[in-house]
């Protein structure tokens, strides 16, 4: 019997955000094919099962202790740059890794391995065309290969864009991407776990996460209160966080359980609702992006700024 697709559209991601979109963003969501079967009850449940097996199962936990495996990880996507010149070889292997995803609370299977990585770079163009077409350099910490900077710099060519990490293959990466991809990307160490404080932001500065303080725990307090020191235009974060999540939806629920076995970040929402009360930031965006991987619901979106 021949598949029937579904596929996610302009209109589904302007539900699930909660707002128009731009033509530019609308432009970019033409692009990419997000086309995607629903589950039957007799797959959806065994997902569900192998979901359970591998939060109970043993699962490694996040935190400083990992750097050497970072370390590794970039320096794979490090010297198959080198090797290939191609964009490809920048994105995170662990895109595309399983047949499923999560989209609106429900599992689906897309049609092809970049659905994910796809709505992830729907879900950046649409924040990052709202937050920094206006300042003039932007900052991820927590970047990786480098891959994120790319979104930015399409909506902001004029900015400067830097790139933080407290892998050193982080900053290689950057290196090849300005090398063999044509990029002009400042990079520095930067460890969430022992702030540089001497590390100054530029004026008229936007910085983001993405994915990346879930490595944190509940460690996250300096790194914030060294933003408020900064005093950046704008602060975004695009990370897993329970406070987004329904415990009384079954996905939901383990994905909370997945935060918590790997020990990802936890109360950060909690503290700056806290730091907003007190009169110290003002938050600007607040809410969950419908958008996650098999395991979990991640990318949740909370920006602000000092008062």
């Amino acid at each position: 019997m021949k598949q029937v697709y579904n596929t996610v559209s302009i209109e589904d991601f302007e539900m699930a955000f909660g707002e128009p979109l731009s033509p530019f963003v609308k432009e970019k969501i033409k692009t990419f094919n997000f086309n995607y079967l629903d589950l039957d009850s007799q797959e959806s449940q065994k997902e569900i099962i192998n979901t359970f097996k591998h939060i109970f199962g043993g699962i490694k936990k996040a935190g400083k202790h990992r750097v050497k495996e970072w370390d590794l990880g970039w320096g794979e996507n490090r010297d198959h740059l080198s090797q290939s010149g191609s964009f490809a070889d920048i994105i995170p292997r662990y895109f595309g890794k399983f047949p499923y995803v999560r989209w609106n609370q429900t599992l689906i299977k897309p049609q092809f391995r970049d659905f994910e990585y796809n709505m992830l770079q729907v879900l950046q163009y649409w924040l990052f065309e709202k937050y920094f077409t206006e300042v003039n350099n932007v900052y991820e910490f927590g970047c990786g290969t480098g891959h994120n900077l790319f979104r930015v710099q399409e909506v902001n060519e004029n900015a400067r864009l830097y790139g933080l990490d407290w892998a050193s293959t982080s900053q290689q990466n950057i290196m090849k991407i300005n090398e063999n991809l044509g990029m002009n990307f400042d990079s520095n160490k930067f460890d969430f776990f022992n702030i540089d404080k001497s590390f100054k932001l530029h004026k008229n500065s936007g910085i983001f996460t993405f994915a990346a303080l879930e490595q944190v725990s509940e460690n996250y307090i300096d790194f914030i209160q060294y933003l408020i020191t900064q005093k950046p235009k704008i602060c975004l974060h695009i990370e897993p966080m329970d406070e987004y999540l329904d415990s009384d939806n079954l996905l939901d629920y383990l994905s909370i359980k997945y935060f918590e076995k790997r020990n990802y970040l936890s109360g950060l929402k909690t503290y700056l609702l806290r730091l907003q009360k007190d009169g110290v930031i003002e938050i600007i965006q607040d809410q969950k992006s419908c958008i996650g991987s098999v395991f979990i619901d991640g990318y949740s979106i909370i920006a602000w700024s000092v008062l």
